[in-house]
Formats: C-alpha cells, sequence, structure tokens
C-alpha cells in the first residue's frame, strides 16, 4: 500500500523556514514523489510560489482541462469544482492530454467539516495490480477518450480548446492529435494514448484516466438522465478501449480493486501543503460535507512524446 510520511510542520516563519531546508525537502520530494508540509499560515497565499520553488519547474495554466475549475489567482485554481456529495476516483492529472503537469501542489485553506481527504496512489504499484488480460488489451489498443460539448451542458468547447471559432477548433484539434466532428451546435472529440507510462529500469506505470473519464463512474442517476437525453456517443467524456469498444463494468471494478488496495488518504488541515509528483502518484477526492477550500497548482510540463 501506498506510505507517505507525517506531514513536516514548517514553523512560525513558513517561508523562511522553507528557504532554510529547501535542499532536504527537494531530496524528500525527489526519493518519495510527495512532500507534506504543515502550518504554512499566511503563506498559503504564497504557496504558488513555494511550489515553484521546491519542485524547481515553471508554473503551468489550466487549459483544456476537462475538470470544472475556478481561477482564483494567477495560477492558482479550485482544486475542483465537482459536487462535494461525490467521490472522484484516482487519476494521473491530464493523462488524457498529449501534455500534462509534472507537478501538482495541493494547499488548504480551509478543511471540511467532515471527509474531503486526497488519496494518493503510486501509479507503478497499481500497474503491478491490474489484471493480466486487461493489462495485455490496453497495451496492445490504449485508451481512446472522446468528449462531446453541447450547448448549456458542461465545459464549452471554446475554453475547453481556447478558441474562438470552428475554423481555429480543427486546426487545435489537428495539432493536438484528435480527431474532430462538428455536428451543428454539437462538437464531439476522440483520440488515443497510451495507459501506461515507461519510467527507468522498464518499470510500467499506471498513467491514465481510464476510469474517472469513464461513462460508468458517474453517479447513477446523473448517468441515466444523460444517457436518456444524449445517447452514449453524445456523453461529455467517456473513455473506450482504442479498438473503439466499450470498457465493461468488470473491468472498471478491476481497477477500482486495484487502486483501491495500494491509496492512502491524506486528511487535510489549515496551512496544509501537500506536493505530488504527477508521473509517481495518482489522486482523488473522498466525499466531504461542510465548505472545503483546497486550491491546487501545477508546475513542469511534461508530455507523451
Amino acid at each position: 500500500m501506498t506510505t507517505t510520511r507525517q506531514a513536516i510542520d514548517v514553523g512560525a516563519d513558513a517561508t523562511a523556514w522553507i528557504d532554510a531546508h529547501l535542499i532536504e525537502l527537494r531530496e524528500i520530494l525527489a526519493t518519495e514523489g510527495v512532500l507534506r508540509l504543515r502550518g504554512l499560515g499566511g503563506a498559503v497565499r504564497e504557496f504558488d510560489t513555494i511550489t515553484e520553488t521546491v519542485t524547481g519547474a515553471a508554473p503551468l495554466e489550466y487549459h483544456g482541462g476537462a475538470t470544472p475549475r475556478t481561477r482564483i489567482d494567477r495560477n492558482v485554481y479550485s482544486s475542483t469544482d465537482f459536487p462535494s456529495e461525490y467521490a472522484i476516483d484516482l487519476h494521473s492529472e491530464m493523462a488524457y492530454s498529449r501534455t500534462w503537469p509534472l507537478y501538482l501542489a495541493f494547499c488548504c485553506a480551509k478543511p471540511p467539516r467532515s471527509g474531503g481527504a486526497t488519496p494518493l496512489a503510486s501509479t507503478v504499484e497499481i500497474a503491478e495490480r491490474i489484471p493480466v488480460a486487461l493489462a495485455e488489451r490496453l497495451r496492445l489498443f490504449g485508451i481512446r477518450y472522446r468528449r462531446a460539448f453541447h450547448p448549456l451542458l458542461g465545459t464549452d468547447w471554446r475554453s475547453a480548446y481556447g478558441v474562438n471559432d470552428e475554423a481555429e477548433l480543427v486546426d487545435c484539434a489537428a495539432r493536438r492529435g484528435e480527431d474532430v466532428r462538428i455536428d451543428g451546435d454539437v462538437v464531439t472529440s476522440s483520440w488515443t494514448l497510451p495507459a501506461y507510462r515507461d519510467c527507468e529500469g522498464g518499470i510500467e506505470s499506471w498513467f491514465n484516466q481510464m476510469v474517472a473519464f469513464n461513462v460508468r463512474t458517474l453517479p447513477s442517476g446523473v448517468r441515466e438522465d444523460l444517457l436518456d437525453v444524449v445517447g452514449e456517443d453524445g456523453i461529455p467524456k467517456n473513455t473506450l478501449l482504442g479498438d473503439g469498444s466499450p470498457f465493461p463494468e468488470s473491468d472498471i471494478g478491476a481497477v477500482r480493486d486495484a487502486v483501491d488496495a495500494t491509496s492512502t488518504a491524506v486528511p487535510w488541515e489549515a496551512g496544509d501543503l501537500t506536493i505530488v509528483d504527477n508521473r509517481r502518484f495518482a489522486h482523488g477526492r473522498q466525499p466531504y460535507t461542510g465548505s472545503r477550500e483546497v486550491r491546487v497548482c501545477m508546475t513542469g510540463e511534461g508530455s507523451w512524446a
């Protein structure tokens, strides 16, 4: 099972303490893939700058993401605007994109009344637990991601792609290696990427959003309503095997079992900062009650190329 060391208390002057211990903090992140700090206090407002310093990587804007987020300041966003009563399956941030962040930093300004922990799981440990038959199909075909953009339903394609008209959309999709179809007001796109990422020493890691992106993981009432209105091909986001065949419930369940067997929940206190190597750890969110203010920033850019 994934384990993370206890959060390190940064003391009264968080910024000065971090500067004084920077080499040690970078070593922990490089060795373990997760760094947890506690007691940032007023330095919560500067956590993006702290993250840049610790990771040594440039900040990223959140472009083209499939998760609803609110921009708070500069490159700081709400961790997610997904309704609090639902869990978010563990996933690798933006693994459905050809480029993705190397690091994620989550900072808690206000913890929830209950729940709301962030589960983490080693992507290598998950890969080791995927059933052999499923792993072989995924290595052969990869994962096909599919998005559908409808007026007044979910994210608008203009904001998702950062474009203003259909010509720009087609050009942007082509550069991303996506197949795009425009049918009146409805835009659909699909593309195929690997399920695994090769690490040093020939080790594979589970680097995808096969489950989090899949229609079967939506709350049953929401899923049924969407299917009634737009049909399976019109679901705002979904995953298929790379050959176009749907994932059966058993495949989704097998991946969830592998994740559950390896994950550890990280609870939140005000002033907590957790920096995660996106290549090495998947993350999710547990349901919660009350108001939860966990912010996120991203640094460094990786790619499938």
